[in-house]
């Protein structure tokens, strides 16, 4: 209910509020929360052996009728310390060329993952098979962008049948196995836009994914996780992209070499890279690392309107996967 204990996010989903209402009545500390994960692998909000949550990780945003969004690794089926069916690789997947298929397959995780209490599959793997020394290979469709996005695509209407999230990986370029997490991936903007990036645009624009994954590496000297041109200027903006943008576990830290005021989760909300995941250090500290707040109310620092921006882009993919 509306009234003298704020509006709740069911409100919203039902009509009877605004979203930017919403958003506006969260504070600072939970609009730093809401962009970031709750610390750890195997959050204490969801189920045994999931691969962290995010959302209502505060006892006050959960107060506001948000609740935490549990994710679980794939994408060949569900990671969780429970039963769960194995599926095949996306290699052999593709192999079929069949997307009726697919689709039929990733319905039975869909079912899985809504079952064991699981909101988004971290799924499908779509890059390129360019260097056959990529351990994450088997995890990928294709050397071929087209049969990528299609197979993609096929994979996330499944998952999504049943009303939970797929989340696409890894934005962009992220190819290679060595150095996986730190190399920079240099490439001229026709071999991004045609070989790199396609199966992406395909994938977004034949089955609308509810979240995108980041990659770890650099892109032209970009961490993906920062990168604007990428997730703001061509996800968002060309291809219409709405969902939520979640980095891969543990990204970079980072200076932004065009606000030099700003750093690390700061520079990532520019970029509309809404959520770290799993939102601490790999050993975590359980507390915000203070990046996010501490250029706020300074000249070309983050904005209260950028931080509401990405809790509205959480906030969307929330009602969809859980209310």
């Amino acid at each position: 209910m509306t009234g003298d204990k704020g509006i709740k996010l069911i409100d919203v989903k039902e009509g009877r509020a605004d979203m930017k209402d919403f958003a506006a009545q969260l504070s600072l500390d939970e609009l730093e929360a809401i962009s970031r994960g709750d610390y750890t692998m195997d959050s204490k909000l969801g189920a045994k052996g999931n691969a962290g949550a995010f959302g209502g990780v505060l006892q006050s945003l959960r107060d506001k009728g948000i609740p935490p969004i549990i994710t679980t690794d794939g994408p060949s089926g569900i990671r969780l310390i429970a039963s769960c069916s194995l599926i095949p690789i996306g290699t052999l997947l593709a192999c079929s060329f069949n997307t009726e298929l697919i689709e039929e397959t990733y319905k039975v995780i869909a079912g899985e993952l809504k079952d064991r209490g699981s909101n988004v599959l971290l799924g499908p793997g779509i890059n390129i098979h360019r260097n056959p020394l990529c351990g994450r290979n088997f995890e990928y469709f294709s050397e071929d962008p087209y049969l990528t996005g299609k197979m993609a695509a096929a994979c996330v209407r499944g998952i999504q049948s049943e009303g939970g999230s797929a989340c696409p990986k890894h934005f962009a370029c992220n190819n290679q196995e060595y150095k996986r997490t730190e190399c920079d991936s240099r490439l001229s903007e026709r071999a991004l836009r045609e070989i790199y990036l396609k199966g992406f645009e395909i994938c977004i624009n034949d089955s609308k994914p509810k979240n995108i994954m980041t990659s770890y590496n650099k892109i032209n000297g970009v961490w993906g996780h920062y990168n604007y041109d990428l997730c703001t200027t061509i996800l968002r903006g060309e291809w219409g992209y709405e969902g939520n943008v979640m980095t891969d576990w543990w990204m970079k830290s980072s200076k932004s070499p065009e606000f030099p005021i700003m750093c690390d989760q700061a520079y990532r909300v520019r970029a509309q890279v809404d959520v770290l995941m799993p939102g601490g250090d790999r050993i975590p500290k359980h507390k915000p690392d203070g990046t996010l707040l501490a250029s706020y109310g300074k000249p070309l620092g983050i904005t209260l309107g950028e931080m509401q921006r990405t809790a509205i882009n959480v906030l969307n993919l929330v009602m969809d996967v859980k209310l």
